[in-house]
């Protein structure tokens, strides 16, 4: 019988587990690479997910809400009308019904309807109607603006976020969207 060094080698060799020759050296190589690829395949699993997860906002467009209805055509004239938007709040577990999402003033220039945020552009203070003075003004800060929108005064640094608006069979609807605060240009967040 052969010695313990020798079993299960071929031919009666003894198995060198130190083997330097070429042929166990491209097999050891092709072990690791064949293990790295399978671990790198592994880590990548949960990785994938992860990494669309952190990334999501970047490659997605801003998603506006849908118009809301605010009342007939009628009902607004050159004064403007505050108006409260309401809509279903949904989330992937639950839904609340009616809630109130903010506010516009819907005014009548030149015959054509238009809608302004009640944020004011500065930062964000409710903005409200003087009818005294046909204005609308930011009680904060003093910021203070026309009947059509345009800043008049004050540390505003654009006129009013207009809101799109849309009249179909004498009825109104309103698409309500937020904008960013103390920036000289109307940026959607």
């Amino acid at each position: 019988m052969s010695s313990s060094d020798d079993r299960g080698a071929p031919d009666g060799a003894a198995h060198d587990p130190e083997d330097r020759s070429p042929e166990a050296a491209s097999r050891r190589g092709l072990l690791k690479l064949g293990v790295g690829v399978l671990g790198c395949g592994l880590a990548a699993i949960p990785a994938a997910p992860a990494v669309g997860y952190l990334l999501y906002p970047l490659g997605r467009e801003r998603a506006v809400g849908a118009f809301l209805p605010v009342g007939a055509r009628t009902q607004f004239s050159a004064t403007p009308v505050r108006i409260d938007l309401h809509a279903d709040r949904v989330d992937a577990w639950s839904r609340e019904r009616d809630v109130k999402l903010g506010s516009c003033w819907v005014v009548e220039v030149d015959g054509k309807l238009q809608a302004f945020s009640t944020a004011c552009p500065h930062l964000g203070c409710a903005v409200d109607y003087e009818p005294g003075e046909a204005k609308f003004k930011c009680p904060c800060h003093r910021s203070a603006f026309t009947a059509t929108g345009v800043v008049e005064g004050g540390p505003s640094p654009r006129p009013l976020d207009t809101l799109e608006i849309e009249e179909k069979d004498g009825l109104v609807a309103i698409r309500f969207q937020r904008f960013r605060q103390g920036v000289p240009h109307k940026e959607p967040v």
